[in-house]
C-alpha cells in the first residue's frame, strides 16, 4: 500500500534542527536504459547491513542536479537514520546521455525506477521500505513512478507542481516556446 506524506511533514524532516551526526555521502552510479547515472548516496553514521534502514529516492526540480536542493533534503533525512538518494537525471549534470538539458519526463520516471531497483540491491537498504520525496517538478515524475512500481511504498512531495500539457504550454508561451 503506498503511503503520501503531508508537506507539513516532508518538511519538518527536512528542514528540522540537526541534532544527529554527519551522513557519509559515496558517489554512486547505477544504468537507466543503457546510460550511467551518477548520483550521491547519503548514509546514516552507522550504516549496518545487519540493521537494514528504511530509503527514498530524492528527486528536485526542473534543470537541478543532485548537490542543489536534493542535496539539502537528503542530507536532513540521513542525520535522522534514512538512507536516501540523490541523483542527475540522464542528459543532466554528471549523468550520461547524449541529449543534454532536455525535459524528458517518460525517462525521468525510469530513472527515478533504475534509482529504486539500485537501492534495493543495497545490502543496508530495508527492500520493503524503500520511498520517494519528489520536490517542486519532479512530483509529478515520483508519483508516476510509485503508481507504476510496486517498489517503492511511500511518497512525499515538497511544493509538488503537477503539471500537465496545457499548463506547461501557457507557462513557456505556446506551442514555440516548447519547442
Amino acid at each position: 500500500m503506498l503511503k503520501i506524506l503531508t508537506l507539513a511533514t516532508a518538511t519538518a524532516v527536512a528542514l528540522g534542527s540537526s541534532a544527529f551526526a554527519a551522513p557519509r555521502i559515496e558517489r554512486v552510479a547505477f544504468a537507466a536504459h543503457g546510460e550511467q547515472i551518477v548520483g550521491d548516496l547519503y548514509l546514516p553514521e552507522d550504516p549496518d547491513p545487519a540493521r537494514p534502514r528504511p530509503a527514498l529516492v530524492v528527486t528536485g526540480a526542473w534543470m537541478t542536479v543532485k548537490e542543489q536542493m536534493p542535496a539539502r533534503y537528503a542530507r536532513e533525512l540521513a542525520d535522522r537514520g534514512f538512507v536516501a538518494l540523490t541523483f542527475d537525471f540522464r542528459g543532466w549534470g554528471e549523468s550520461g546521455g547524449a541529449r543534454r538539458q532536455y525535459e524528458d519526463p517518460s525517462a525521468k520516471v525510469a530513472d527515478i525506477e533504475a534509482a529504486v531497483a539500485y537501492l534495493a540491491a543495497r545490502p543496508e537498504i530495508s527492500k520493503d521500505r524503500i520511498g520517494g520525496l519528489g520536490i517542486c517538478a519532479s512530483s509529478g515524475y515520483m508519483v508516476t513512478a510509485a503508481a507504476k512500481n510496486a517498489a517503492i511504498k511511500s511518497v512525499a512531495l515538497v511544493a509538488p507542481w503537477l503539471h500537465d500539457a496545457e499548463v506547461v504550454e501557457q507557462t513557456y508561451g505556446g506551442k514555440d516556446g516548447i519547442a
